[in-house]
């Protein structure tokens, strides 16, 4: 496989199948994830996303029981030959309960737990936590119990752990699924300072409107797989989206409505268009 130097994750010809049953939910996927993108990836339920993500940082096979064939590359490093601990610092995982992750009677100790396993400890280790609390806009919860906080705020517990240890790929499942309108918002705001620091961020996703405000592509899976792949304004505007089982943002459907001369996938642009402002 030849992988480019601007590829964060290569996937060639990927196939995977759990042991509990010989059909494969992922099914010959051939996918490239360039370094800084902010992917996001959509699908029905059942269709393989998750399965995906787990493929990306060796979780798949490693940890997870199954059939697996092609290859995998995270920032160069084959992940067949390279385990989800000796990943931790090319890319991290958070998932969609927050509470499937935390563990620790203290944010703080929360944070350490990763940097400790990496060896990482004194000065650089309290500097490190101190960051990525403060990315999270958890500090002063430090010494708090990650499980009396909100929703929203264990889950920034949860990707405040991952940041600790300074990936370059964030991976996320569903993240805001449970969460409420504002923490939700809050998450995605976080992701998008990230990514603008150059982090690569690929998200899990069901509602298509935070990936109308923050995705840059949008990668649809069906039957194993990739059904859609192109620039987020795109994708969200194709009628191919019902069809996986996916809303089309509101903005898409209003600009149809009207029979615009430009499609806006974003409310913002919608009224930009309305109001004739380039």
């Amino acid at each position: 496989m030849v992988i480019g130097l601007a590829d964060a994750i290569s996937l060639e010809n990927i196939s995977f199948s759990y042991s509990s049953s010989p059909k494969k939910i992922l099914d010959g996927i051939t996918l490239r994830i360039a370094k800084g993108g902010f992917v996001g990836v959509v699908g029905g339920t059942g269709a393989g996303k998750s399965t995906l993500l787990y493929c990306m940082n060796g979780v798949i096979p490693h940890l997870v029981g199954g059939r697996m064939e092609g290859s995998v590359s995270l920032l160069g490093k084959d992940t067949r030959k390279n385990g989800p601990s000796s990943l931790a610092k090319s890319a991290g995982i958070v998932f969609q309960d927050p509470d499937s992750q935390i563990f620790a009677l203290s944010v703080r100790e929360e944070v350490e737990f990763g940097l400790s396993n990496l060896g990482v400890n004194g000065q650089e280790r309290t500097s490190r936590v101190e960051q990525a609390l403060a990315e999270t806009g958890l500090s002063g919860l430090e010494d708090e119990n990650p499980r009396e906080l909100s929703a929203g705020q264990r889950q920034k517990v949860a990707i405040a752990s991952v940041l600790a240890m300074d990936p370059e790929v964030l991976l996320l499942d569903e993240p805001v699924s449970s969460l409420d309108w504002r923490s939700a918002r809050d998450i995605y705001e976080l992701l998008k300072g990230l990514n603008q620091k150059g982090k690569t961020i690929v998200i899990v996703e069901h509602n298509t409107e935070w990936l109308a405000d923050y995705a840059d592509r949008i990668v649809g899976i069906a039957n194993g797989g990739i059904t859609l792949d192109g620039k987020a304004e795109e994708i969200l505007a194709d009628e191919r989206l019902e069809k996986l089982g996916l809303k089309v943002p509101c903005a898409v459907q209003i600009s149809c409505e009207l029979g615009l001369g430009e499609c806006a996938h974003t409310p913002r642009q919608l009224v930009r268009i309305l109001r004739g402002v380039k």
